[in-house]
């Protein structure tokens, strides 16, 4: 019996592996998405959808807790049912899950359901080959150990193979996912059926920022911990220094500058010991142990492709990722990239090539990968637009929520600008924004920087109620090379929070209304 061909077979059915079979199949080739899992990926099922579900949760139990303040009189403690608040994140996920089934089966790509392991590259005419193995994955735990059967269930065979696995968490040496219950990764984090009492997060990226606002609205007492000497590191760093102070405000502790050094859980509680950083290690002579009910690792990703390919075919890796022709953390002028790996007629795109590690990126990746293979196979008239890496918003959902596009300040100066000379900062505050005051969301700024003598915008950082909304125009102003006159000469609607980039605009001009 002949294997079963197709044009792509894309393994991974995330945001960056569906989105692409759909393009695939759209320019008209013959798809499959191999699929171990549920449909979606981490993103849709543990991660960036479910989890904004229950942020929206935390935003309504603390304007609930400040019910005098909106009017509302509200008597006795309120209370929660906490497998409910789980339950709706799941049913949130639930519900996109069964969408994007419908979305394959629309574009009549193949989903099949199994782990995939490519056996064979492109050869002359000799197309890929790739088993399927029936799988079976633990979905509720961070390291999602899966358990492929010995043997393939069968071999498909691909023009074309996409590799779309995306990202597994990173633990600790001495706290290892799986070893033990009170030991969290994002999962455990989202599908307890427990609140805790206490809670220990160990990093303070966008995933430790928002597990830590989400259990602190629901009232655990979080404490934050962080190698680097500021909380969201990667962000500008009046964004960092506001955020601190907000959260210090709020309740939530931190441990700035510090790292974990070991974890205790074997009791009923969990021991973490941490050691502030001196010259880039821990400092072991001034330890100190901190005790909470859960510990979160919140500390990054790495590639997830163990198993993926048989030994025997050499595929190049770097730095726990997949190795192709897009370089990460390379910016400049906009490139054409192909995704290409060092194996005949296999790509890859997303988190398993490398940073930025963010869901949006991965889809569009994998659409230019698409639309280039096609462009070269006469189905596109125009080569694609590539991608600027540059031009890539980062956002952080907590309250207030975080968002940025461009360069911060600090890397502007680490290349030797100066301000004044070739960049300028227009900063304008919600304090003193109409929407914002009637919305009771007055914490936060948008801060432009724009550099001279043309005015384009550099960067772009917002903190405050709807950041992750407001940054859209500014990632297209930046993406169009506009101006700061440019923003201004555009109205914006009153009263809405989008005036407020509109002002920021002003004030990089030095012309600020209302402030």
């Amino acid at each position: 019996m002949a294997n079963k061909h197709y044009d792509f077979v894309v393994i991974g059915g995330g945001p960056g592996g569906y989105v692409g079979a759909i393009r695939a199949a759209q320019l008209g080739y013959k798809v499959a998405c191999v699929e171990r899992a549920k449909l979606g990926g981490v993103c849709l099922n543990w991660g960036c959808i479910p989890s904004k579900a229950l942020l929206s949760n935390a935003e309504l139990m603390e304007k609930l807790n400040h019910g005098d303040f909106w009017g509302l009189k509200i008597e006795g403690e309120i209370k929660f049912e906490w497998d409910k608040v789980i339950s709706r994140s799941r049913g949130v996920a639930e519900k996109l899950n069964k969408g994007i089934e419908f979305l394959l089966k629309k574009n009549k790509v193949d989903h099949i359901v199994g782990s995939a392991k490519i056996v064979r590259a492109r050869k002359g005419k000799e197309p890929c080959a790739v088993e399927i193995y029936d799988c079976q994955v633990q979905e509720e735990r961070t390291d999602a150990p899966a358990r492929p059967a010995d043997k393939p269930r069968e071999t498909i065979t691909a023009t074309n193979v996409l590799i779309a696995t995306g990202s597994v968490a990173r633990d600790l040496p001495f706290a290892k996912f799986g070893t033990d219950p009170k030991i969290w990764g994002a999962r455990e984090a989202m599908y307890n059926k427990e609140k805790p009492a206490s809670l220990i997060v160990v990093g303070s990226g966008a995933i430790g920022m928002e597990f830590g606002y989400f259990y602190h609205s629901f009232g655990t007492k979080v404490t934050v911990i962080e190698m680097m000497d500021r909380i969201l590191p990667v962000e500008d760093e009046e964004v960092s220094a506001a955020m601190l102070k907000h959260y210090k405000k709020a309740g939530v502790e931190f441990k700035l500058g510090s790292t974990a050094v070991g974890v205790d859980a074997k009791s009923k509680t969990v021991k973490v010991t941490i050691a502030p950083m001196k010259d880039g290690k821990p400092d072991e002579s001034k330890k100190e142990t901190l005790e909470a009910d859960r510990i979160l690792l919140a500390i990054g990703v790495g590639g997830r492709y163990d198993g993926l390919f048989d030994d025997k075919l050499g595929l190049e890796t770097h730095k726990g990722h997949i190795k192709t022709d897009y370089v990460p953390g390379v910016y400049g002028d906009p490139k054409h990239i192909d995704y290409k790996t060092n194996l005949e007629g296999v790509y890859a795109i997303g988190d398993v090539i490398g940073p930025p590690w963010l869901a949006h990126v991965a889809s569009e990746e994998a659409i230019l990968c698409i639309e280039r293979i096609a462009w070269r196979d006469g189905k596109e008239k125009h080569e694609p637009i590539p991608m600027d890496y540059s031009v890539i918003p980062g956002c952080t959902y907590c309250q207030p929520q975080v968002a940025s596009v461009g360069f911060t300040e600090q890397a502007l100066k680490a290349q030797g600008l100066k301000k004044g000379e070739d960049y300028e900062v227009g900063k304008y505050n919600f304090q003193a924004h109409g929407k914002a005051i009637a919305a009771a969301h007055t914490d936060g700024f948008v801060k432009i920087i724009r550099g001279l003598p043309r005015g384009e915008i550099l960067g772009a950082h917002i903190m405050g109620d709807q950041a992750t909304e407001l940054i859209a125009e500014l990632t297209l102003a930046r993406r169009l090379e506009a101006t700061t006159e440019e923003l201004i000469a555009t109205v914006h609607a009153h009263p809405t929070m989008h005036e407020a980039v509109h002002e920021a605009a002003l004030a990089a001009e030095g012309r600020l209304i209302h402030g």
